[in-house]
């Protein structure tokens, strides 16, 4: 009974050490460091463990890591109490983070161990190299979604949903499930609310004269709710209208530039460095704009301003 019972204290010490390398790993978690877990199929999968051997046994990914603490997550098909006390070694009573579907895999989590990002397609998980590219855009785009969440949570009003809406741009990574820390949405739900898009501003200004259009889509610029994704579907709703409704070559070129200098990594930046290219520059080349018809009641003034 003695040896029994000292058995059950050690067993629970060793969980408590158990839970303690996952949990420790989450409390060095930071704004520009989170942490990033190798999870592999242990005891069945044959691919995980040669991926093992070359990204972790070999320390091949090591290098794109960014400095974010790295664990190495077993995960087993009906494992016995020795796989069991292994798995639990690296994650305590913790479950892998939900979004996860694909072994082995890269995955990026925040202090609260919610998942952020994941590299876990065949394709991106093929070589070191490959996965480690993805995995560096994972991590630099975390961390600068959390510069834009601190910067939310000290905010208010405006200021508050326009950084939120810039986080929630952020590509190569999600938002936290509470992005400003305080129990309540407050902020997404404001930012739903005044979420507008190319499809709403085609349809209202559709029927409006350029002049008017204008004034509305500046209205709509200048109340600083909308991330550079939405001010960018905003002019290219705009500068559909512009364009259908016989809009010169040189106003078009100013909306398509601006369009551009949003954020001209984006695919609405991009998109309109080729508009340039193949709405104005041929009508400046002519010397004088060709007459476009103004279209009919009743249907979109979007089109082809869609990027492609």
């Amino acid at each position: 009974m003695f040896r029994y019972f000292i058995f059950l204290m050690i067993l629970a010490v060793g969980c408590r050490a158990y839970a303690a390398e996952y949990q420790n790993a989450l409390s060095k978690a930071s704004e520009r460091k989170p942490v990033v877990l190798f999870c592999y199929g242990a005891n069945y999968d044959k691919v995980s463990e040669a991926k093992y051997e070359l990204f972790v046994k070999k320390r091949k990914i090591m290098k794109y890591t960014r400095g974010a603490v790295f664990l190495e997550v077993p995960v087993y098909q009906n494992p016995n109490e020795k796989e069991l006390r292994e798995y639990k070694k690296v994650m305590g009573d913790a479950g892998l983070p939900g979004g996860i579907w694909s072994y082995p895999c890269l995955a990026v989590v925040d202090a609260n161990g919610m998942l952020r990002g994941v590299v876990q397609s065949a394709e991106e998980m093929k070589d070191p190299e490959t996965a480690g590219a993805a995995l560096e855009l994972i991590i630099d785009a975390y961390g600068d979604q959390e510069k834009l969440l601190k910067k939310a949570r000290r905010a208010s009003g405006k200021r508050q949903v326009s950084a939120l809406a810039e986080a929630a741009d952020m590509r190569d990574v999600r938002m936290p499930d509470n992005p400003l820390g305080n129990g309540a949405a407050t902020g997404l739900g404001t930012l739903a609310t005044n979420a507008t898009g190319m499809l709403e501003v085609g349809q209202k200004i559709q029927e409006m004269s350029l002049a008017e259009a204008g004034k509305y889509v500046r209205s709509l610029i200048a109340n600083g709710y909308f991330s550079r994704r939405q001010r960018q579907e905003i002019m290219a709703a705009y500068s559909g209208h512009v364009r259908r409704n016989g809009g010169s070559a040189a106003r078009l070129r100013a909306i398509y530039t601006e369009m551009r200098n949003i954020d001209p990594t984006s695919i609405y930046g991009a998109y309109a460095e080729g508009a340039i290219k193949r709405w104005v520059e041929p009508r400046e080349a002519a010397g004088e704009p060709p007459y476009e018809p103004k279209r009919s009641s009743g249907k979109t003034a979007l089109g082809d301003t869609q990027p492609s």
